[in-house]
């Protein structure tokens, strides 16, 4: 409703056949529940074709050999997938887009926070390319570099069919000729082709491909690379050889490449490619770098990759069709009840991106931590913390926007602190058992080490501090000083603060021993 998309009144389950093993029934199920809606993106509305809830695959944790280990912790959990509709026209509003989307799940209270549980798979074409999806991208800042580094992906695959062309390269020139030259490297120096037990050296000719291979299609990534990934992901194999690349790094010598390429019948102007692999995988290896190279010939093929950190990607698997979606005949429909739509529509929330000047007026924060609230979709933590411990709201929003930032400058992995675990940390401030000067390095150790935050507590030795206990401590350290406090008087304080401060730092507020001292050099100094 928030999408302004009509929802449907009766929900019928379908499957989605799910066969790399990270759903062990085969199929993962989807329900549309809405259909046609919208969301403003810098003054303009983007449409939103589909809002599904579908379940949540297993993840995928390690490979080994030809083994892929899954873990099971969020196998069917329910998910929200909302679908744009192909408008969108610039990285920045791409991210924007995203932005207001995640924003608006959050401000619901309905879906779990934190990182990783919103994910953007992003749809990325250009004239002439093809439709790539690109999976998995966990955090908005890399939303922007991904699309921009797409286009470059493809405008390079573009120019480099173009370039074929000029050659008159055609499909039925790359044959799978696969020749076994092991014999070539029997007393080879090079350790990567140094065979093994029942390893090959298997090589195939790519006619007039000479210098395509090793053309940059990413930043840093070249056009032989990319076909390595995709290599990688389909055998397993750590990767390929090829002519474009400086085969005496690999400790080939010039006398091999001379007798691989008379073996090969490689002429002036075209490439090879070469694995080192037991015969069945290699030749496999190479069916896919032949058949990679006539998709060369038409430019940019549909596929799935995976979002990388560094704002490229890596092949995943083939582009699905639409054809993968049928109905689950195991599960009746939904009906939906008409008086549940109608107790929803009553009660919901305001949109995000316009309860600045409340979060301002009701809170008494300045309009600039209002703003990266909402931005960094942070307001319903916020609100959740303030309303229900009565802690100072400044000092809430200057922890969730500046302490949290600070720590992760000095390399502290605030992520792993979840916002339950950050809720408890203010429980504890609101029910006076820490000051808040040890809210920075109670969140640090939650960080480095999964455990709770009594744990926590223990671990640094922070427990409160009476007002008894901090009258006895604070009169002792004066007296301990008496000379400094006759002879400097309130000019004392500083140098007195700090001893203080040092033991009782996390266990009392600050405010606090303050007032005390100030007391406690007044009476010293009269006396």
């Amino acid at each position: 409703m928030l999408l302004k998309a009509n929802v449907v009144d009766e929900l019928h389950v379908c499957r989605k056949n799910y066969l790399d093993g990270s759903v062990p029934c085969g199929f993962q199920r989807t329900l549309i529940i809405g259909l046609n809606g919208s969301i403003p993106v810098n003054g303009k509305e983007v449409p939103i074709e589909t809002i599904c809830i579908e379940e949540d695959a297993a993840r995928k944790i390690r490979e080994e050999r030809n083994t892929v280990y899954y873990r099971l912790d969020r196998l069917g959990i329910p998910l929200v997938e909302i679908v744009t509709a192909p408008c969108i026209e610039t990285p920045e509003e791409l991210m924007e887009a995203a932005f207001r989307i995640g924003l608006l799940l959050r401000s619901t209270g309905k879906v779990r926070r934190g990182i990783g549980t919103i994910r953007q798979d992003v749809n990325v074409s250009v004239r002439d390319g093809a439709r790539v999806e690109i999976k998995g991208v966990q955090k908005l800042e890399w939303l922007p570099k991904l699309a921009r580094n797409e286009v470059i992906r493809q405008l390079s695959l573009i120019r480099i069919k173009d370039e074929l062309a000029r050659r008159g390269v055609r499909e039925e020139d790359l044959k799978l000729d696969v020749k076994d030259v092991t014999e070539v490297f029997r007393k080879t120096r090079s350790r990567l082709l140094k065979q093994r037990g029942d390893e090959r050296v298997l090589a195939v000719r790519l006619p007039k491909f000479s210098g395509i291979l090793g053309i940059e299609v990413q930043p840093g990534k070249r056009f032989g690379k990319e076909i390595a990934e995709k290599v990688h992901a389909v055998t397993g194999l750590a990767g390929i050889i090829h002519s474009d690349e400086n085969l005496e790094e690999y400790g080939i010598s010039a006398e091999e490449i001379s007798e691989l390429r008379l073996t090969l019948g490689v002429n002036e102007g075209d490439a090879f490619v070469l694995v080192k692999a037991p015969r069945e995988t290699g030749e496999r290896a190479l069916e896919i770098v032949v058949e990679r190279a006539r998709q060369s010939l038409r430019g940019v093929p549909n596929e799935t990759r995976r979002a990388l950190e560094n704002g490229n990607s890596e092949f995943l698997r083939e582009l699905h069709g639409g054809a993968r979606l049928y109905p689950d005949t195991d599960t009746p429909p939904i009906r939906l009840n008409p008086e549940l739509i109608d107790s929803v529509a009553r009660k919901l929330p305001e949109y995000p991106w316009n309860i600045k000047d409340k979060l301002v007026k009701e809170y008494g924060i300045s309009e600039e931590f209002a703003e990266k609230l909402i931005l960094e979709g942070k307001v319903f933590l916020f609100r959740e913390i303030v309303d229900e411990y009565r802690v100072d709201p400044v000092f809430v929003a200057s922890v969730l926007l500046q302490t949290l930032k600070a720590l992760e400058r000095e390399g502290v992995k605030v992520e792993e602190v979840t916002e339950e675990e950050l809720k408890e940390v203010f429980r504890q401030l609101s029910e006076n058992r820490i000051a808040k000067e040890a809210i920075e390095p109670l969140i640090a150790k939650l960080a480095e080490k999964r455990i709770s935050v009594e744990e926590a507590l223990k671990e640094l030795g922070i427990s409160p501090l009476s007002e008894r206990e901090l009258e006895e401590l604070v009169g002792s350290i004066v007296s301990e000083n008496i000379d400094i406090v006759k002879e400097r008087g309130e000019r004392a304080f500083s140098p007195l603060m700090g001893m203080i401060m040092k033991q009782v730092r996390g266990r009392i507020d600050g405010s606090k021993v303050a007032e005390v001292l100030k007391r406690k050099i007044r009476e010293g100094a009269g006396g």
